[in-house]
């Protein structure tokens, strides 16, 4: 009698008295018989329990298409279920895919490869079972961010810069002065928690540190702060957020004075928007040279940035005692040696959007 045959017919209490007994001798005394055994009536206590494969397939669509979902692309198309949706059918569809997992795991198990009535049904099954699997774990991943509180969208945003390996960013004051609670985000490091750590609302100027736990100190930025101020003329270029994405700008320093003659900024002849303020300013050498801080719209055309010896001024007043962690800035400029676009690559992942939330 086949082997597979004598389990069911044992399972399904077919076995005269005395083949029953000779079944339960021969499990205990061969562990490996036993074990293939068990894992075959596992796999008919589920298909009795829970029905074919076909049925349960059935129920497991019908589910998901309540859901609004399609079993082959169910992981893709699950982001876009609204909120009272998962409420009314979240654990419902976790529970069937579960079921679903266990019964078809079960059934993956039992079978052996190296029986050929059963070849095309193991193939089947362990496809099948990557698919649920993928299909299970979505569901409950989903159900877990839809039970988070939602962040309300941003009141305000502008740009940042990073100034440090420890999480020390420069943004413009006017950018920050109403935040209730202050986030920055970009593509490298994502979005990370921040807190306001100086300002000074005269020069335009606040320092912001990283505080969210999924920041981990870096070795070093890789740009200085440059101390001479720049010429009539200098070609320089900006990277800022007026979108939400990065975005590039180049031009010169028209004049070597801001609005009314404000000896703490330039003028500058690039185009610039409100999300720009607070942005770096950058010479052909990849230094910092200003901080984007406004457009004047009485003067056609001119954008201003305070500058860099400015903000150097500006740090070097606060007492380091009064910092959660030290703030050292980096001397040496590794940008000098690189082209344009290559100092764009290496500066963006150091400039973040600066995202504002207030009267919340």
């Amino acid at each position: 009698m086949e082997e597979i045959e004598l389990f069911e017919k044992y399972f399904k209490k077919e076995l005269s008295e005395a083949d029953q007994l000779a079944f339960e001798e021969k499990m205990r005394a061969d562990e490996s018989f036993g074990k293939r055994a068990e894992n075959h009536f596992l796999l008919l206590k589920s298909m009795k329990q829970y029905g074919d494969r076909k049925s349960k397939k059935e129920a497991l669509n019908k589910i998901h298409e309540e859901l609004n979902l399609s079993t082959e692309v169910f992981p893709t198309v699950i982001e876009t279920i609204n909120i009272s949706r998962w409420e009314k059918y979240g654990r419902t569809a976790a529970i069937a895919a579960s079921v679903a997992l266990i019964c078809t795991v079960g059934t993956f198990f039992g079978l052996r490869l190296n029986d050929n009535e059963h070849k095309a049904d193991y193939l089947e099954l362990r496809r099948n079972v990557e698919k649920l699997k993928k299909s299970h774990n979505q569901i409950l991943e989903n159900i877990k961010e839809k039970q988070k509180p939602e962040i309300a969208p941003s009141k305000y945003s502008g740009t940042g810069f990073l100034i440090s390996a420890n999480g020390y960013i420069v943004t413009s004051y006017h950018v920050i002065k109403s935040a209730d609670s202050l986030f920055v985000e970009n593509e490298k490091f994502g979005r990370l928690k921040a807190s306001l750590i100086y300002k000074n609302p005269e020069t335009d100027v606040a320092l912001l540190l990283i505080i969210d736990e999924q920041f981990k100190n870096l070795s070093s930025v890789p740009f200085a702060i440059r101390v001479s101020e720049a010429n009539l003329g200098e070609s320089v270029y900006t990277l800022g957020y007026p979108r939400n994405e990065i975005v590039y700008g180049d031009g010169t320093i028209s004049a070597a004075s801001g609005f009314e003659q404000n000896e703490n900024s330039y003028q500058i002849s690039i185009p610039v928007n409100p999300g720009n303020s607070g942005g770096p300013m950058i010479d052909q050498q990849g230094a910092v040279v200003g901080i984007i801080n406004g457009v004047q719209t009485e003067t056609r055309g001119a954008a201003f940035a305070v500058k860099s010896k400015v903000l150097l001024e500006e740090i070097k007043s606060i007492p380091q005692d009064s910092l959660a962690t030290p703030l050292k800035l980096n001397s040496a400029n590794q940008l000098a040696g690189l082209s344009h676009v290559g100092q764009i690559k290496r500066w963006k992942d150091y400039v973040f959007m600066v995202k504002v939330y207030h009267g919340k």
